[in-house]
């Protein structure tokens, strides 16, 4: 089988999980892509060549879950990347996430999938550390959770999920979460914290222009923040070497903090959905 790991990792750790499956999935004999669509030359579809697509026949799609939603960038990527598909494929979800919630991103990711005649086989969900907190990942937990999801796709002969019984899986959401979901955006909005560059530190060696996911630092005479492409996941701020980018990562302590009393903690922290 020719799997396709389309996934987006602004902090990384969702690369090394896409990394642990495709190891995984390579053992049990299959054939792995995977596709960073974060990376610059990855970020339009439509620069790719066809035959990814053309010869794919399993589809994981990954994504940090954000706002209790996938990434944008990646809700985007598949708007234009799905229509390309020649032939009937299969695919899966896999989120990463900080403890707090997956919120609707199954759910939302599932549909996107629907709408283009895409079955669903399985979906998957893994803690996974903050930007700032550095411990070695992927831990025992995770490598055991990707394994028992890969030993089930096969047993199970990556079939076909029903709809309804899609719908069903996906939907174990407390009132909590639902209660919120409807306001994420704007709050992820409000939340936002500024982020500057002291140009007297910066060395312009690019490497926060090159590892940003969605374009957002930019290279002109200087290093550029540009607003607009942000999705505020802060990773600019970590790996700047000179600590050029100056930005008040403490606070998002504080809010998952806030999180973590108004809707509580999701459990189990890593499932497997089949």
């Amino acid at each position: 089988m020719n799997i396709l790991l389309l996934y987006i990792s602004p902090n990384k750790t969702t690369e090394k999980i896409s990394y642990a499956l495709r190891d995984r999935f390579i053992q049990d004999g299959h054939k792995v892509t995977t596709l960073n669509i974060g990376n610059q030359t990855n970020r339009n579809p439509q620069n790719l060549s066809p035959q990814i697509f053309d010869e794919v026949d399993l589809i994981g799609i990954g994504s940090p879950a954000y706002h209790m939603r996938i990434l944008e960038p990646m809700e985007n990527f598949l708007s234009i990347a799905l229509p390309r598909l020649k032939k009937p494929v299969k695919a899966f979800i896999y989120l990463a996430f900080g403890g707090i919630t997956t919120g609707k991103a199954f759910l939302n990711t599932s549909k996107i999938l629907k709408q283009h005649a895409i079955s669903i086989v399985g979906g998957m969900k893994v803690w996974a550390p903050h930007f700032y907190n550095h411990v070695s990942y992927p831990d025992p937990s995770a490598l055991k959770t990707i394994d028992l999801f890969c030993s089930r796709l096969s047993e199970n002969q990556f079939q076909s999920i029903p709809w309804e019984k899609v719908k069903q899986m996906f939907s174990y959401q407390t009132w909590q979460v639902n209660a919120v979901y409807p306001l994420t955006h704007w709050i992820g909005k409000l939340r936002q914290l500024p982020i500057r560059i002291d140009h007297n530190k910066c060395i312009k060696c690019k490497r926060c222009v090159n590892e940003c996911p969605t374009g957002a630092m930019e290279m002109g005479e200087t290093v550029i923040h540009n607003s607009q492409k942000c999705i505020y996941c802060y990773h600019c701020t970590t790996v700047c070497s000179r600590q050029a980018i100056l930005c008040p990562t403490e606070k998002v302590e504080d809010m998952l903090r806030i999180n973590k009393k108004i809707i509580g903690c999701e459990q189990p922290k890593n499932a497997v959905f089949l």
